[in-house]
């Protein structure tokens, strides 16, 4: 081998020892985003379970709560119901008392 050769072939290997050594260290960032993105993940997941066994706990207490609301509902216009029958009865009671007298 001549010299020339020689150089040229120790110029391409310190450039692949340096692209080497440049992939090596992009892997290890790679290596260290992947690794913030999975515990950014499994904070995700842990939140995301978190928060759908606060959603099964909410439902049944929407469903009584609709119930209740309803419930609610129905006394009201029954009290209306009782308010307008004793207005009524207050006034006749009042008017055929007045008439007896």
């Amino acid at each position: 081998m001549d010299l020339t050769r020689f150089e040229l072939l120790e110029t391409c290997i310190t450039r692949l020892l340096h692209d080497v050594d440049r992939v090596r260290a992009e892997n290890t960032q790679l290596r260290q985003h992947v690794h913030d993105l999975q515990t950014q993940l499994a904070g995700q997941q842990k939140t995301l379970a978190q928060l759908q066994r606060e959603r099964e706990e909410w439902l049944p207490m929407r469903s009584t709560l609709q119930a209740m609301q309803q419930e609610r509902a129905l006394i009201q216009q029954k009290l209306q119901h009782m308010l307008a029958t004793i207005e009524w009865l207050e006034k006749h009671v009042g008017a055929e008392n007045n008439a007896k007298t």
